[in-house]
């Protein structure tokens, strides 16, 4: 699903844009989308941790291929991370991941980790 965004930018700025993309019949709010992906990809990639310790992982859960895990990161910080690929990654997103098939959740403490975990757990279990 794709939402409208907008942007301020200088006049001169912009109708330098739109002549570029008349002359290229180019779609201008494409060449946007293509700009933001390219700037999430590299971001994405700056902003990885390594994983220093997993301390707990539930394998196969809550189904085959994915995974439940707490670990520790570069960072100094813990992690709860769930699905078919973070947690099973050497490089986790330093920042939150809340929702979707692959998240990941930031604490202080391995016990705020774990303790997330295992509520997680135990609500997919009484489901």
């Amino acid at each position: 699903m794709k939402r409208p965004r907008q942007f301020r930018i200088e006049q001169e700025l912009l109708d330098r844009f739109d002549r570029i993309n008349e002359f290229l019949a180019a779609n201008g709010s494409e060449v946007i989308r293509r700009l933001i992906e390219q700037y999430v990809v590299e971001k994405e990639e700056a902003l990885k941790v390594k994983v220093e310790d997993v301390i707990e992982m539930k394998e196969n859960f809550p189904t085959d291929g994915e995974a439940y895990a707490v670990g520790k990161a570069e960072n100094g910080k813990y992690f709860f991370t769930w699905g078919p690929e973070y947690p099973y990654a050497n490089e986790v997103q330093a920042y939150e991941i809340p929702d979707g098939e692959s998240g990941i959740k930031w604490y202080n403490t391995k016990k705020e980790a774990l303790t997330d975990m295992n509520e997680a757990v135990e609500a997919v279990e009484n489901n």
